[in-house]
């Protein structure tokens, strides 16, 4: 009897466990970006995989359904971020300010869209949320879901630490020797490069306090004019998860709530297409890949880039496989190159015969070639796509072309500067040896840290005690100015008391 009765008491115990853990999430995206969406969307499967409930406000709709997935759909609401002109990729993406300024106000049309979604207030009104998730990018206005519900926040960015963000965690950014995300190099080592870090990291730190100020007054508007300010409910946030890893970007101090998870999105090998597989494998003299992401177009490229490219690449002995953003096909493209809309990118840069990628530098294509241990040939655009490249170069492990001095005999050179230097694929190779040895993978990660979050309340102890000083205790500028006081009074009493002696002198 006894021992039925401790069975009965174990298995009720299990089922309160499990019903404990089976957290209901709110999730939104803040754009229409493929790239942030890999990385949000490998976070909530992984959650999903543990059993909670996930309800997502997102323009991209799940392919196949789940029990335990809701989903907001604004994918006719909101622009999703493909193929632009090649004057918006270089006049508004390329420049700092510009396109902080455009990705806040995409973000706040997002908020807006949400916000006003009768979905998503429904769901407000009648669902209980033990944790809100959102991605930092360039407005805060989506804080507001977390101080509305009074739940735990957990933070998501797809890249490096965002410079606008870094101060608001404590997260150490001393620009002498931390670049700013938009920097051209991986360290400043120079007075000059020093010198322009700091500007950029006060100016885009300032623009981005001026330009989000409508961030408050959406979420006092939506939730009630008692909600705090957007900066007060950004250091409420739990836990912020970087897209990034210090085996591949350069070690720097991060609070103890930041966790990396570089990689989240990679995915288990699959077999590549029939055809693929024959093409890659028949190639003697090896492949090459070729990307510039989903937001460039082909036919929007400068045409002196356009020719150099196909030119260049009809002078390789190797083929090519150029992922191209077009619907219009390209004349007069050489018998080396096969074009396509999409491929299957990350198992294409495993397979050993691929021997170079050629790349923009997106977040997500650096984490897959450092993971496959590839060589790179990078051809920046704007955002952080020059600095990410640069690391590259740093390991040893790529090089990258200016577009804006772009010659064919520069590209082709740098092809085959990489092919023929062994020392490219061995410092590629020992990147990735480096990415994958730690101690947990990006998903184990995740799934320990969020869930710690929730059965911790918050887990608000993990944070500094920084996030609620005050900037004049902090830097200490109160003590500065006590202390300057003081020594200004000694050296006044001083030299009050030195006077009455010298004048007492003549007369002793």
């Amino acid at each position: 009897m006894d021992t039925r009765c401790s069975l009965c008491i174990l298995l009720l115990a299990l089922a309160t466990t499990d019903t404990i853990s089976a957290a209901k999430i709110l999730a939104i995206t803040p754009i229409g970006g493929a790239s942030h969406w890999n990385v949000m969307s490998s976070v909530l499967e992984v959650l999903l995989n543990r059993g909670h409930m996930i309800t997502v406000v997102s323009p991209f709709p799940r392919k196949t359904p789940h029990e335990n997935y809701t989903e907001i759909d604004v994918s006719k609401l909101v622009p999703i971020a493909i193929a632009s002109p090649w004057e918006t990729v270089v006049g508004v993406y390329k420049p700092p300010t510009r396109c902080l300024k455009f990705l806040n106000d995409v973000q706040q049309h997002m908020c807006r869209t949400a916000f006003d979604h009768p979905d998503l207030q429904l769901a407000l009104h009648t669902q209980h949320y033990d944790l809100v998730i959102t991605e930092l990018l360039a407005s805060r206005c989506d804080l507001y879901l977390a101080s509305h519900l009074g739940i735990p926040h957990v933070a998501i960015m797809s890249s490096q630490m965002l410079t606008w963000y870094q101060d608001s965690f404590d997260s150490p950014s001393n620009p002498s020797y931390i670049t700013t995300l938009n920097s051209p190099y991986p360290k400043p080592e120079t007075f000059v490069q020093r010198f322009w870090n700091v500007v950029d990291y006060v100016t885009i730190f300032m623009y981005f306090k001026y330009i989000d100020t409508a961030a408050t007054v959406m979420g006092r508007q939506y939730f009630g004019d008692d909600r705090p300010h957007a900066e007060a409910l950004l250091r409420n946030v739990s836990m912020v998860f970087l897209n990034t890893h210090s085996n591949f970007d350069l070690s720097k101090p991060l609070a103890t709530n930041f966790k990396e998870i570089g990689g989240i999105h990679l995915k288990p090998p699959k077999p590549l297409p029939t055809d693929l597989q024959e093409f890659i494998d028949g190639s003697e003299h090896g492949v090459i890949y070729f990307s510039l992401g989903s937001v460039v177009r082909m036919e929007d490229l400068p045409i002196a880039i356009q020719h150099g490219l196909k030119e260049g690449f009809g002078e390789l002995p190797q083929k090519v496989l150029w992922k191209l953003e077009s619907d219009r096909p390209i004349i007069n493209l050489p018998k080396n190159v096969i074009t396509r809309k999409w491929f299957p990118q990350y198992d294409i840069i495993r397979h050993p015969n691929v021997k170079l990628f050629i790349t923009h530098g997106g977040n997500s294509g650096v984490i897959e070639a450092t993971s496959a241990g590839i060589p790179v040939l990078g051809f920046p655009i704007f955002f952080d796509q020059p600095r990410n490249l640069e690391l590259f170069k740093h390991w040893g492990s790529g090089l990258f072309v200016d577009y804006n001095n772009f010659t064919k005999e520069d590209f082709v050179c740098k092809i085959k500067r990489i092919l023929s230097d062994q020392r490219f694929k061995d410092n590629a190779v020992d990147l990735s040896h480096r990415f994958h040895d730690r101690p947990h993978n990006p998903k184990d990660t995740v799934a320990y840290w969020i869930e710690y979050v929730m059965r911790h309340d918050g887990a608000h102890h993990l944070k500094s005690e920084a996030v609620n000083t005050e900037w004049y205790q902090y830097f200490p500028f109160d003590f500065l100015v006590i202390a300057f006081v003081i020594i200004i009074s000694l050296l006044y009493f001083l030299y009050n008391v030195i006077s009455i002696i010298l004048k007492l002198i003549p007369s002793i």
